[in-house]
């Protein structure tokens, strides 16, 4: 991701010095959270890049994404969607399919899908505080602001607030303890949604996830749940995911998927029963 990052935005993570590059290039969230000691204000103007790259993910007509909109919306599939990513293909995926995304509120299947989020995302920016980027320069992990959240779809306005808003998005920073600057209570409360998602699940299938067992706020709730997880994400996250569950959960069902997303699409819509 470091290299991508850096070729969309050469005057931020573009100028990094070479071996803080190096150490992005080789663990990236280590290199984060070091980054956030040594030099905290550069910080929040990389997360503002970073959540302006990921605005520009948009899912293409053949997308997997709009293929499994299609099915929960075929389905009238009852249950909810939680990403971990920055950008919004997944969200921009269930409008082709006749369905709307709705945070915490209750849904109608087939016309509705719940969508959680325990990281924020690229496009969802608080009105608690507001400062220009010009005037106000902070420690990334030294600041939170709160206060109510809205969604900023059109590009033109998100670049504005990119570019010229002190605080990043509502997106926690890709590094080991997920902090987050802007939105706290809308984070607090995704993260409890998610625990309550998950715990209540009869069934989880976790697709394209690495096991980061120092993300407790998404793998604690796994590990409580009675619920049987189907997982995929390759066979070198599926032995991660197999030694994980074999400590954490040992008396659940756990079914690892060894292909990725694409060739376990179909054995995908059959454990979420679409």
């Amino acid at each position: 991701m470091f290299d991508a990052l850096a070729a969309f935005n050469p005057p931020g993570w573009g100028s990094l010095p070479l071996e803080v590059a190096a150490r992005f290039r080789a663990d990236f969230e280590a290199a984060m959270s070091g980054l956030g000691q040594t030099h905290a204000h550069s910080v929040p103007p990389l997360q503002r890049a970073m959540a302006a790259y990921f605005f520009g993910f948009l899912p293409r007509a053949s997308s997997l994404y709009i293929r499994l909109a299609q099915r929960i919306a075929a389905a009238r599939w009852p249950g909810a969607v939680s990403t971990l990513n920055y950008e919004r293909l997944l969200e921009l995926s269930l409008g082709p399919a006749g369905l709307r995304p709705v945070v915490g509120s209750q849904t109608t299947p087939g016309r509705t899908l719940e969508l959680c989020l325990p990281h924020g995302c690229c496009h969802i920016f608080c009105e608690g505080a507001r400062a220009t980027s010009s005037g106000v320069s902070f420690a990334a992990f030294g600041v939170t602001t709160d206060g109510p959240v809205i969604v900023i779809s059109d590009p033109a306005q998100h670049r504005q607030r990119i570019e010229h808003d002190a605080f990043p998005p509502v997106m926690s920073y890709f590094e080991p303890n997920k902090r987050t600057t802007a939105g706290a209570s809308f984070i607090a409360g995704q993260r409890a949604r998610w625990a309550q998602l998950a715990t209540e699940a009869d069934r989880i299938v976790a697709v394209g996830i690495r096991v980061r067992t120092h993300d407790t706020h998404i793998w604690d709730p796994v590990a409580r749940s009675a619920a049987s997880v189907v997982y995929c994400s390759g066979s070198a996250g599926g032995g991660e995911f197999d030694a994980w569950s074999r400590a954490a959960r040992p008396q659940r069902e756990n079914v690892v998927l060894g292909r990725h997303f694409a060739e376990e699409f179909d054995a995908i819509c059959r454990a979420l029963g679409i």
